[in-house]
């Protein structure tokens, strides 16, 4: 069974509809003019109310950023991420106290505003469960204000559930210098060229560089995960010195980036264009042009305090990411 719905049961029972706190809300532009704001509101946005609560408390202690200055990224930035997360399950991964203290993961939702859509899924080990999905900019703010820092969507929608519209390969650094991270990545962009195929980079806001290929929903995980490790297998065969497909971090040598493909499989998730990280520095992960790759760029560049000033500067880099959607010949 496999069907997104409202309320729906799992191994763990009916999803619980929970109700906003009674009382008058705030708008957007009441909400991001509000100067160091404590405790809680009711927001409302795109006719949806959303109960926002803890507004003060610091999620990172360096920066003294807090959950307010993180809504108000969302918020500022909703029309930019909501492209790649409407209609995809989550994983959420919570941060209720901050970056510093412990996170975990939450896949089955147990209870949810009525606004809040959920899918009924057998996880990869064979659990049901209710997944959140993602659906308007008030679903993503509740997510937020469960201490969902990152945004770690499925790479298929619900219409589509066994069918990826993007693949990608994340090239991991661990202990190789970045500049090899950069070259690696042009290495990538080569590849995808010589095939045809438009590709897409951006910084994890981690430690590497994420590179996407835009897809038709038209072909299963398992496909397009053995598509991911052939191209990856391509750039390690092409950069041997600097590029490797070994996962075992001891057969590695240090200046080898990790072509990742294995995060392409069915339920893995990756952080989304614009996702802010629960990383020092409040880092995003940031939709990047090819010339910046060769310009080169580092993962500090992009922030949430910096990321709209870029947008409104330069535009959206990715602009024609879903009209460049490709259908692959495949056997």
């Amino acid at each position: 069974m496999r069907k997104t719905k409202n309320k729906g049961s799992s191994a763990s029972g009916k999803v619980k509809l929970t109700s906003p706190k009674e009382g008058p809300a705030v708008s957007t532009k009441e909400f991001l003019a509000l100067k160091k704001p404590r405790g809680d509101l009711i927001l409302e946005v795109e006719k949806e109310r959303v109960s926002l609560t803890s507004l003060d408390r610091v999620y990172w202690p360096e920066e003294k950023l807090t959950k307010f200055d993180l809504l108000s990224y969302y918020l500022n930035t909703g029309s930019l991420i909501m492209p790649y997360l409407r209609d995809r399950p989550a994983i959420l991964q919570r941060y209720p106290r901050g970056i510093k203290a412990p996170m975990f993961f939450q896949q089955d939702l147990e209870s949810a505003p009525a606004f809040i859509k959920t899918a009924h899924l057998t996880n990869q080990e064979g659990r049901e469960l209710n997944y959140a999905v993602f659906t308007t900019v008030g679903s993503l703010l509740h997510f937020v204000n469960l201490g969902t820092i990152e945004q770690h969507p499925w790479h298929s929608t619900v219409k589509h559930l066994d069918n990826p519209d993007y693949l990608m390969l994340d090239l991991d650094p661990k202990q190789a210098p970045w500049k090899n991270i950069l070259e690696v990545a042009l290495v990538c962009k080569e590849v995808f060229d010589e095939l045809g195929l438009p590709s897409f980079p951006k910084t994890s806001g981690s430690s590497g560089i994420h590179i996407y290929l835009p897809l038709r929903p038209k072909y299963d995980y398992a496909k397009i995960a053995s598509v991911a490790q052939a191209l990856a297998s391509e750039v390690a065969q092409r950069a041997p010195k600097i590029a490797t497909t070994q996962r075992s971090l001891a057969k590695r040598q240090k200046q080898q980036v990790y072509v990742d493909a294995m995060q392409n499989a069915r339920g893995k998730t990756i952080a989304a264009p614009y996702s802010a990280r629960a990383k020092p520095g409040a880092t995003v992960s940031m939709p990047l042009t090819w010339k910046q790759i060769e310009k080169g760029v580092k993962i500090s560049d992009y922030t949430i305090k910096n990321v709209l000033k870029l947008f409104e500067k330069n535009g959206d880099v990715w602009k024609a990411f879903f009209d460049s959607r490709q259908e692959l010949k495949l056997s």
